[in-house]
């Protein structure tokens, strides 16, 4: 019997054996591994992470979320953010997108609110959490 599963980075329906999605390009886990844990060792020419679509990459992640962070939400709740560790690729851990997600939701309500200095505390919130999901290791 063959057996589906979802990709991790589109969410298109693919054999539970494919390596990566035919569709966009995304690696995918061995069955062993959880999603927090994904690592793939860099191997061959054309670099795996480079085969990891624009929009799961971190840098494109930190940028999204300083222009218009619910996108950033929405799309790193949507499948794995890809980052590069040495020569190791690794995901976020539901924890970054929890924190990132009260961070939206802060800035989302200090938009609404009046108070200047709250707004300025909201700034600097989202500016912090650019910087760091871009150092994470």
């Amino acid at each position: 019997m063959t057996n589906f599963v979802h990709c991790r980075g589109c969410g298109h329906q693919i054999h539970e054996t494919a390596p990566t999605c035919p569709k966009c390009g995304a690696p995918q886990t061995p069955a062993g591994q959880g999603p927090a844990t994904a690592q793939a060792p860099l191997s061959g020419s054309p670099s795996p992470y480079g085969s990891i679509p624009w929009f799961r990459q971190r840098w494109a992640l930190v940028c999204m979320f300083l222009v218009f962070p619910p996108a950033a939400v929405v799309i790193a709740w949507s499948g794995e953010i890809y980052y590069l560790v040495g020569t190791t690729i690794k995901t976020f851990p539901k924890s970054a997108k929890i924190i990132m997600t009260v961070m939206m939701a802060v800035l989302l309500i200090a938009l609404a609110s009046d108070d200047e200095a709250f707004q300025g505390f909201a700034g600097m919130l989202l500016v912090g959490g650019a910087i760091g999901l871009s150092i994470r290791r």
